[in-house]
């Protein structure tokens, strides 16, 4: 790659991916006010089963694509134009099958995720836009493999403002609370924004192909061999990922709650609680999309000093953004709530959360690295035993203490599964993981950042939970944060920095 161009790269898809994000957060808070959290909830439950079964017709078509083709472009004369269409030929031929499938038991289907067969409509309807999906997908990994980030940014961006554009537009036409016909536009505007980035990744790739001539290092047959466990990981995650969510307003239920209430419920966690949670991670999002291709290429060219140091400074660099944001979530989580609309059970659930998120955090770039240097079948096996893991705590705990119960399943499972991965990446890339300077560092530094804005805060101004005040008071702590690092890195940890810029940097 060119000088700079991870760096570059990382920088433009985090300011995209912030601006969709503040969107999507203003997006959440209007649909929880406009149509209320239950309706929110089984708005959820639609979009769970929608990218379940576009995961398995599409057969995780961009991360196959992003990776294979990568690793295509670390060979001399490879043709990634070649792979391009082996993943498409792969996903269309997922696609039929399991589009017949979910079109011909859309009653039953809809029953059981959606906790109602009103929805058998709008189920149909979905299986009918599983091929635009695979196909988009298939290039968005594609162009993403080529580093041309600024494709996939827009289409991203355009696929989110033609989805929410259409479903705000046709709930403030129609003005209905039913929750069939806001499936239905649901469904609706899921077409519009999955067919139009379809068609405009094939025009875009079709204007940019510059006819390929030379021959692929792998045939058809191979590909699929590879494909294969990459398509099974990722559906077997998405599998899990929904039918924990289908099981949380049943367990709900089981508790005691009415089925509007656990409704309800399960909409202001996903709606509020979770992109609150989620939203300071665009940063990461943008990195590990860009890590995949790129750890990818290094690896299938023999790059080990370049794959090591990747990992090394990523990890290192998520532990200490993630600490000082669980911090911030933990302080300002209640006040965070209500400015989402949330109530105080919502401010309550991102206060107690707020721990776990370095933990979330690490999955995200962790899954990167993991799966850049080849490591699938663990991605899978490990997602399968974390997901087991959730399973079981949300069927014990949430019967037994409701609401609360969804809490231990997420600390459970992302503290067993996130060691996991980092116990793989460091074994894999051969590091050594040191305690001390990874974790003990940003805890010292963020505890003395906050204990001294708090002291300051008493001494000088009038606390207040005004979002200016918030602002100022986070800002004062990122900058004690940063500069007490600073004070704390080592000599040796500066100077091997200096050295090794040219190994992230360099081709």
């Amino acid at each position: 790659m060119r000088r700079r161009s991870v760096m570059q790269d990382t920088i433009y898809m985090t300011v995209i991916q912030f601006v969709l994000e503040c969107l999507a957060l203003g997006f959440q808070s209007w649909m929880a006010r406009q149509i209320g959290a239950s309706s929110v909830g089984i708005l959820a439950l639609a979009g769970s089963f929608f990218n379940l079964a576009a995961m398995v017709a599409g057969g995780n078509g961009m991360l196959c694509a992003s990776r294979f083709v990568s690793e295509e472009l670390g060979h001399k004369n490879g043709s990634p134009g070649h792979i391009l269409r082996y993943g498409i030929i792969f996903c269309l031929l997922l696609t039929l099958p399991v589009g017949t499938l979910v079109f011909c038991f859309a009653e039953p289907l809809s029953g059981k995720f959606l906790q109602s067969a009103v929805f058998a409509g709008s189920v149909r309807a979905m299986a009918l836009l599983l091929p635009f999906g695979g196909i988009g997908a298939c290039l968005r990994g594609y162009f993403n493999a080529v580093c041309r980030v600024s494709v996939t940014a827009c289409c991203d961006a355009a696929e989110f403002l033609l989805r929410a554009g259409t479903l705000i537009g046709l709930l403030l036409w129609s003005g209905t609370q039913d929750p069939e016909q806001i499936c239905r536009y649901l469904v609706y505007s899921m077409a519009v924004g999955t067919i139009f980035p379809c068609l405009f990744l094939t025009v875009r790739y079709f204007r940019e192909q510059r006819g390929e001539r030379k021959k692929p290092t792998i045939g058809f047959g191979q590909y699929v061999r590879l494909a294969v466990p990459v398509a099974l990981g990722g559906c077997l995650t998405a599998g899990l990922s929904t039918a924990n969510d289908a099981l949380i307003p049943v367990t709900l239920r089981q508790f005691g709650d009415s089925t509007s209430q656990a409704l309800r419920q399960f909409g202001t966690f996903e709606g509020v609680v979770i992109p609150v949670l989620f939203f300071p991670s665009t940063i990461l999002c943008a990195l590990s999309g860009i890590l995949i291709p790129e750890i990818a290429r290094a690896n299938a060219s023999g790059n080990r000093e370049r794959v090591q140091y990747l990992n090394e400074r990523v990890i290192g660099l998520t532990f200490v953004f993630a600490v000082w944001i669980s911090a911030i979530l933990f302080k300002f989580g209640g006040e965070i709530g209500r400015w989402m609309d949330g109530g105080a059970l919502s401010g309550r659930m991102i206060r107690i959360l707020a721990p776990v998120v370095p933990f979330i955090y690490l999955e995200i770039v962790l899954e990167a690295l993991i799966k850049g240097m080849g490591k699938q079948n663990f991605s899978s096996l490990n997602y399968l035993a974390e997901y087991i893991i959730r399973i079981c705590v949300v069927l014990i705990c949430i019967p037994l203490f409701g609401f609360y119960g969804i809490v231990a399943s997420y600390y459970t499972s992302n503290v067993f599964g996130n060691c996991n991965r980092l116990r793989m990446a460091v074994k894999t890339a051969n590091l050594r993981f040191r305690f001390r300077k990874l974790v003990g560092k940003p805890l010292f530094a963020v505890s003395f950042a906050f204990l001294t804005t708090s002291l300051l805060e008493k001494c000088f101004f009038s606390a207040s939970a005004s979002v200016c005040s918030v602002i100022c008071y986070a800002v004062c702590t990122v900058v004690l944060y940063g500069g007490v690092l600073w004070l704390l890195r080592g000599r040796e940890e500066a100077v091997q920095r200096r050295g090794k810029r040219r190994v992230l940097f360099g081709r």
